[in-house]
């Protein structure tokens, strides 16, 4: 249904039709030669109404619309059958505007072509009724010039509404993508500004040092800024991998002499519990290693294996520990020695 036009005052305003056009019939009944006919068609119509303004998403359904333009045709059938043939029906002929009412909504509520072939339909049955009365081939054609005009006003209407709506949904989903823009261009600068101060918090009393012309640097110093260049190295290639127990731990192994690599080809976190049994898992190997290799990768995601662990050493190189995480099994790692 169109945006702009909402479901409560749709079904005021349908109900404010119905009624008058109930009303008109019931107050004509001395016009017609029946009035069993005239009742029915009034239930049928109510029936239609009702089933039209049943509120669905988007279109108008396809069955319900289907099933109103059958109720058009009942309606003209059976009030047509009751109407006088000698003279002008006046208001007994309400169900003309009973049709164009289910008409125009079909319209509105998005099956446009639909509703036309139930114009042309409703003007067809007018017409061959007409042409048998004294009305005659040019009255039939006269009372169908309201069915005409309301289903075209509201054919007009409602293509300015749709392009509204369209305008509408276009603004609106430009804002949501300048939000969503902003909203990351500002997550960015977030992490950008808290990486630059975690930098200036390590490395920056070692910088000042080195900064200083006047200053001898070390060969303490020259180890520590090379443990300070590992350890950014680390959380940045083993970023899922760098947590704060495992950067620790390989920053003692490698004091040791041990080479520690954290890599990430995942691009993508694990599971808290994974994340947890991996940690635990690489600070035990780091803080048993003396000499040698670790290393640890997170895998890309939809493989067999989430994270693998290597350690050798040059000593026992036949006695390589090798630590598997399977994708699907977050809680727990398997050991195999080589």
């Amino acid at each position: 249904m169109i945006r702009a036009i909402s479901t409560k005052i749709m079904s005021v305003l349908c109900a404010v039709f119905v009624a008058v056009h109930i009303t008109l019939g019931l107050l004509s009944l001395d016009m017609v030669t029946a009035a069993g006919p005239v009742y029915a068609a009034m239930a049928v119509y109510v029936a239609a109404v009702i089933l039209l303004l049943i509120p669905r998403p988007g279109k108008l359904p396809l069955g319900s619309a289907l099933v109103a333009l059958a109720a058009v045709v009942v309606v003209t059938v059976l009030v047509n059958g009751a109407l006088p043939t000698d003279r002008w029906p006046g208001y007994a002929s309400w169900h003309l505007a009973a049709s164009y009412t289910i008409l125009v909504i079909i319209n509105v509520r998005g099956r446009v072509l639909l509703s036309w072939i139930g114009v042309l339909v409703s003007a067809a049955l007018m017409t061959l009724w007409a042409s048998e009365t004294t009305l005659g081939l040019v009255g039939g054609l006269m009372l169908n010039i309201a069915t005409v005009g309301w289903v075209l006003v509201s054919t007009g209407i409602g293509h300015l509404l749709r392009t509204n709506d369209y305008t509408v949904g276009q603004y609106s989903a430009d804002a949501r993508r300048a939000a969503d823009w902003y909203a990351t261009e500002q997550a960015v600068h977030v992490a950008r500004t808290e990486w630059l101060d975690h930098v200036r918090d390590i490395a920056g009393p070692a910088l000042q040092r080195v900064a200083d012309a006047g200053r001898e640097i070390t060969e303490a110093e020259r180890q520590q800024l090379q443990l300070l260049e590992a350890q950014f190295r680390d959380e940045i290639r083993g970023r899922v991998l760098a947590t704060d127990e495992v950067v620790e731990a390989a920053r003692r192994a490698r004091e040791r002499g041990v080479t520690v690599q954290l890599l990430d080809d995942r691009r993508q976190d694990l599971a808290p519990r994974m994340r947890a049994a991996v940690s635990e898992r690489v600070v035990n190997i780091l803080n048993q290693a003396r000499t040698g290799t670790v290393t640890a990768r997170a895998r890309p995601e939809g493989g067999a294996l989430a994270v693998t662990i290597y350690a050798s050493t040059p000593e026992n190189p036949d006695d390589a520990t090798f630590v598997e995480f399977p994708e699907r099994a977050p809680e727990t790692g398997s050991g195999r020695h080589k």
